[in-house]
């Protein structure tokens, strides 16, 4: 059972969604008063949040960011109530740090079944890789969309673990090979953090030997130069029939794209994926384990 806050200044609708959603196993609390819905939804403490955007006191735009920049409100889910379909009005929800839209009037079932899903996906993100015991790529999308949402200063950095044919001298890499391999980086990703005293950094396992890293702006540079050198220096994969260091002729090397909104403003984490599949790219091409930067400064 959940706890959904259903933020609208419409009785009527309150109501409605309120008797929809008892069905489904939800618990509901119902806020009228715009004025008054963020310091109720503070102490209330929601699982999620349904709000209409169009409301007297306070706007649900401007609730949508006062929740997303609250250091006790700022994780939970959201989904906006608007009076029609309209993309670009959710483009600027997804901003201001909206995870669903919904279009009023709502259809029967149609709103628990929402909720049910971005419950699931909030979830789904809390999940952890058994190889390294890192969250997945969801859990890095929301983390960057709400830091975004909050007008932080962030960089997303993407890692690839590359030359590892040569190193096995063209033996495929087995699943047992490969989770040794993800905890040997994801080892090494979590000591150059504690040595540098990142203390907001998340990250997240994409699979084989690739990672995804949220952190703050002022402090990426630091720690892809200090990952980078590292690796070079101590990184040790042990396999099956030897160990492979990182100092030898056919060495693994590490390759890292990064993007940062410091110049280029970033509506939402899919944006900031897509460029960075393409900075990788970047990374990969140059010589040695490197790390590349975007910093083309055009809005997306």
């Amino acid at each position: 059972m959940a706890r959904v806050a259903i933020v609208d200044d419409d009785k009527t609708v309150c109501d409605l969604l309120a008797r929809q959603l008892p069905g489904a196993g939800h618990k509901c609390v119902t806020v009228t008063e715009g004025g008054r819905a963020f310091e109720i939804l503070k102490q209330t403490r929601p699982d999620i949040i349904l709000l209409d955007l169009m409301m007297s006191g306070v706007s649900g735009f401007r609730l949508c960011r006062m929740i997303r920049r609250d250091r006790i409100l700022y994780r939970t889910p959201i989904i906006v109530l608007a009076g029609a379909e309209d993309e670009s009005e959710f483009v600027y929800c997804k901003e201001l740090g909206a995870d669903d839209f919904l279009a009023k009037p709502v259809a029967a079932g149609r709103v628990a079944a929402k909720v049910d899903d971005l419950l699931l996906s909030y979830e789904a993100a809390k999940e952890r890789d058994p190889a390294t015991g890192l969250p997945g790529l969801e859990a890095v999308r929301m983390e960057l969309n709400h830091r975004l949402a909050r007008g932080e200063g962030v960089a997303a950095c993407y890692l690839g673990i590359s030359n590892l044919r040569e190193v096995t001298k063209g033996e495929a890499v087995d699943s047992s090979g490969l989770s040794e391999l993800a905890r040997g980086v994801a080892g090494l990703i979590h000591h150059v953090a504690e040595e540098l005293r990142i203390y907001e950094m998340l990250v997240g396992y994409v699979g084989a030997a690739h990672f995804v890293v949220a952190l703050k702006l002022e402090e990426y540079e630091d720690f892809c130069e200090r990952l980078v050198k590292k690796f070079d220096k101590e990184f040790v994969w042990r396999r099956e029939g030897g160990v492979v260091r990182a100092d030898t002729d056919s060495k693994p090397e590490i390759s890292i794209g990064v993007v940062h909104n410091q110049h280029r403003r970033y509506r939402s984490a899919d944006s900031m994926f897509k460029m960075l599949s393409r900075v990788l790219h970047e990374a990969q091409e140059l010589p040695g384990s490197s790390h590349f930067v975007c910093r083309c400064p055009v809005g997306i």
